[in-house]
C-alpha cells in the first residue's frame, strides 16, 4: 500500500477557507512524490472537546457520539497513514476551538500505545495580518506533536521555519502572498522527502 499523508483543516469556515487553500498547496507537492494525501475538512464536521472520562484509555473507543469516531479516527488509525499536516487559521494567538478539539480527542491514540510514535507532523497557519500570531499557533501544533512522539517536519530551505506560515490579508488575498505560499509548498516538500525515507 502507499503511504498517506492526512491534512486536518482546522477553519470552520466552509467556503473560501484560506487555511485550506494552504494545505492543498503542501499536499500537492506530497503527490506530486507518489504518496496518496487525504484531507479531513473540520468545517463540516460535529466535534465535541474531550470530557476526560478515560472511556478510550483501554482501545480507540469514545463514549461522545459525533463525528470524531467515524470521520476522524478512522481515518488516522490506518497504518498507511505516515504523516499528518495540521492547517489552521490563527485564533487569538492559537489554534481554533475545532482543531483543539481534535488534538485533545487525539489522546486515545497516545494511550493507546503511542500509535502516532515516528509519523510525521507538519504545520500550516494562516493569519489576516502579517505578524498576526501564525508563529505562537504553529508552536501549539508542534507541541502537542511532540507529546505524541510525533517527528516534527519544518518547512524545507531556503524558508525553513515552523512550517507554513500564510497572511491572508494582503491586498488581493491569500493568492497574492508569494513568499508564504512558498513555505506551504517547501512544507509539502519536505514532508514528502521524509515520509519517503521512512
Amino acid at each position: 500500500m502507499t503511504k498517506k499523508i492526512i491534512g486536518i483543516s482546522g477553519s470552520p469556515k466552509t467556503k473560501n477557507s484560506t487555511t485550506l487553500f494552504a494545505l492543498k498547496k503542501a499536499l500537492k507537492e506530497c503527490e506530486e512524490a507518489g504518496l496518496d494525501t487525504e484531507i479531513i475538512d473540520l468545517s463540516t464536521l460535529n466535534i465535541l472537546g474531550c470530557k476526560d472520562c478515560n472511556g478510550c484509555k483501554k482501545k480507540l473507543s469514545c463514549p461522545q457520539e459525533d463525528d470524531f469516531m467515524s470521520k476522524v479516527v478512522s481515518v488516522l488509525k490506518d497504518d498507511n497513514v505516515k504523516g499528518i499536516i495540521f492547517a489552521t487559521p490563527v485564533y487569538f494567538g492559537g489554534i481554533t476551538s475545532q482543531l483543539k478539539a481534535v488534538m485533545d480527542r487525539s489522546v486515545m491514540f497516545r494511550r493507546n500505545g503511542f500509535m502516532f510514535h515516528n509519523v510525521a507532523a507538519g504545520a500550516i497557519t494562516v493569519g489576516r495580518s502579517r505578524n498576526g500570531g501564525q508563529e505562537l499557533a504553529a508552536m501549539d501544533i508542534v507541541k502537542n506533536a511532540l507529546i505524541h512522539g510525533m517527528i516534527v517536519v519544518s518547512d524545507a530551505p531556503s524558508t525553513s521555519h515552523f512550517g507554513g506560515n500564510l497572511w491572508s490579508g494582503a491586498d488581493g488575498g491569500i493568492e497574492e502572498d508569494e513568499s508564504g505560499i512558498l513555505t506551504a509548498v517547501n512544507l509539502g516538500k519536505n514532508m514528502a522527502s521524509l515520509v519517503s525515507k521512512l
